[in-house]
């Protein structure tokens, strides 16, 4: 019995040690102002809902996602997959603590 027990216990500590890393989801717009990008959204639903948000809420005409993609936590990692537009100066704003979107 005590055998059993432990190989159980075994497989559920390797079990738990192989679980996946969270991976954030982001996405990119493209406007009439250049492109912006949302990163570390916990579902791909929720990083389009930021990432429209974010180009509408500046009044930005145009507004389109021009794509999304998983694996996307930082900034670095969304400047791989989606280039800013040069000359563009890119601040965060609405956000808890942030500057008001204007």
């Amino acid at each position: 019995m005590t055998k059993h027990l432990l190989i159980a216990a075994s497989l559920l500590v390797v079990a738990a040690g192989t679980a996946p890393a969270w991976a954030g989801w982001g996405c990119a717009y493209d406007s009439s102002a250049g492109v912006g990008r949302v990163w570390a959204a916990e579902t791909e639903e929720e990083a389009r809902d930021q990432t429209m948000h974010n180009c509408t809420v500046r009044n930005f005409k145009r507004c389109r996602i021009i794509g999304c993609a998983s694996n996307v936590d930082s900034k670095e990692d969304a400047d791989r997959l989606w280039s800013r537009t040069p000359g563009i100066k890119y601040e965060r704003c609405g956000g808890p603590g942030e500057k008001k979107c204007i």
